[in-house]
């Protein structure tokens, strides 16, 4: 994602190209939005928000299902379109994207409505058992969705789905470098059976991203770089507009000593490498426990050697998404060897434009592979004395998105985990945190606020109402004026009454509460 520019910014923007990274192949363009599209792309999802709202969630649900549906029948199209735009196997688009999206879209069929359920339930404290309350959900409106290439179907859908279901209307910005599967999931929308004026999607970058959050909205939510975040709370402060932001990590794992060397070295290779190593939770500092380290490290070697890269069906790893950031990767990789890392091991690279599987040992903690967010298929492995020390070290950053821990027991795993500051932590796996449906993937630090999945994801797209309604509704409250020094003595017995533990005092205050309650002093 590009950092976000002033909208009059610049020369006039180019049209946005969705190309596959291994190639340069450019198969389909999309003209970029410019400020004025932009404008008249919300002011139709405002227009169109109070019919959709108004829409009973039967309906809704309906469309979800349907939804559901079309993208389990058009898989095969959905991954094969995320492949060419980002490179990655098609195995990996219908596993993460394709499989995450529909089990997502089942677990919302049933959470939307427990969610919309606004029952009217009695009190709890004894001053107020006149009293009925009620929480209600309401949709804020209108909200832009500003999306990361990384994951582009899944990213676009965990955003996009759940605000137009809670009776939203969204305007949709995806990355300028994976413009085709959003497009593909609004038609899936559309035929789904959502309004078309309800789903507006607008292409472009950074300049159009900005002209989004400059525009009347309602909410942002956006996934992308930590300066455009920035830029995005700086102009969304301004105004009030709430904001959910994630924006990178650069996630630790630690592997403790009784974990096995073997299962712990295939989990991090996949979870770091996968992708192209592009994924925000990917596994980017390994700290693993000394009696364990070179028997880790070996089988690392052993994972990284066997690891196809290239094209096609039968590879693993495939080019990153564009030559600059692999320039960014290496620039990251060269810093770390002269200052005196070691590269141990290095996948074969089939084709210049990839950049091989690479781990890194002996790597300081003041270099940049350690300190910044490193977006590639590069490992860096670090051996420390204990497990304090790797929590200690797996804290020392901005970012907290997520983490592993990888143990044989389950109690100390737990109990590492409980102490590390981050958004989610995975126990001998890794990157599932943001794959169940149930569970709020999101971070902290740097590495943004608001969650995505979850009752917690949910909540991002709607504003709390709360409702009290009295049962008697024309008997004084006794709290009401007409102080006096009896009615202070009144309150007195009646907190004594609600609250003390002594059930003597309890009863001898019972007198003035009935009288607070029924014969006020002075009731006006």
């Amino acid at each position: 994602m590009t950092a976000l520019t002033p909208p009059a910014a610049g020369p006039p923007a180019r049209p946005v190209e969705s190309r596959q990274p291994s190639t340069g192949e450019v198969w389909r363009t999309y003209p970029s939005a410019t400020p004025d599209d932009v404008t008249a792309a919300v002011r139709t999802a405002r227009a169109a928000q109070p019919a959709w709202a108004a829409t009973p969630l039967g309906r809704r649900m309906a469309i979800l299902r349907r939804f559901h549906d079309l993208v389990y029948e058009r898989r095969t199209e959905i991954a094969t379109t995320v492949s060419r735009e980002t490179d990655k196997p098609v195995v990996e688009a219908l596993m993460a994207e394709v499989g995450v999206v529909l089990d997502v879209t089942n677990w919302m069929v049933r959470e939307v409505p427990r969610l919309q359920r606004a029952p009217w339930r009695d009190t709890q404290g004894l001053g107020t058992k006149r009293k009925r309350i009620r929480v209600t959900h309401e949709p804020y409106g209108v909200i832009a969705v500003i999306t990361p290439w990384n994951y582009p179907f899944l990213q676009v859908s965990s955003r996009v789905v759940p605000a137009l279901m809670l009776g939203n209307t969204v305007v949709l910005k995806p990355s300028e470098l994976s413009p085709s599967a959003a497009v593909l999931l609004r038609d899936l929308l559309l035929e789904s059976g959502v309004p078309e004026d309800a789903c507006q999607i607008v292409q472009g970058d950074g300049r159009t991203g900005a002209a989004l959050v400059a525009a009347d909205i309602d909410k942002v939510c956006f996934t992308g770089s930590v300066a455009a975040g920035r830029a995005v709370a700086r102009a969304c402060a301004d105004r009030f507009v709430p904001t959910s932001l994630e924006l990178g990590g650069s996630d630790a794992a630690i592997v403790l000593s009784d974990a096995d060397a073997r299962h712990a070295a295939s989990g991090l290779a996949w979870g770091r490498f996968s992708c192209a190593g592009q994924t925000c939770i990917a596994p980017k500092r390994i700290f693993v426990e000394a009696p364990l380290y070179d028997a880790f490290v070996a089988q690392v070697q052993r994972v990284v050697a066997a690891i196809r890269t290239g094209t096609g069906d039968d590879v693993e790893v495939g080019a990153m998404i564009r030559p600059e950031f692999t320039a960014t990767l290496a620039s990251q990789r060269d810093d770390a060897i002269a200052r005196g890392g070691r590269v141990v091991a290095m996948a074969t690279a089939t084709t210049p434009a990839i950049f091989p599987p690479t781990v890194l040992v002996d790597v300081p903690y003041d270099a940049r592979a350690m300190r910044e967010e490193t977006f590639g298929p590069l490992m860096v492995i670090a051996k420390v004395a204990s497990a304090d020390e790797a929590v200690a070290r797996a804290n020392a950053s901005d970012f907290g998105l997520s983490a592993s821990v990888w143990s044989r027991d389950a109690a100390r795993a737990a109990g590492i985990a409980a102490r590390l500051t981050c958004g989610a932590v995975a126990i001998n796996d890794v990157l599932c945190t943001s794959g169940i449906p149930e569970l709020p993937h999101g971070g902290v630090g740097q590495s943004g606020s608001g969650r995505m999945h979850g009752r917690a994801g949910l909540e991002e797209f709607v504003r709390t109402r709360a409702m009290v309604a009295d049962r008697l509704a024309t008997a004084r409250q006794g709290w009401w004026f007409g102080y006096s020094a009896r009615h202070r003595g009144d309150v007195d017995a009646f907190l004594t009454f609600a609250h003390a533990r002594s059930v003597v005092a309890r009863l001898r205050a019972l007198p003035s509460v009935l009288r607070l309650i029924f014969t006020p002093d002075r009731p006006l």
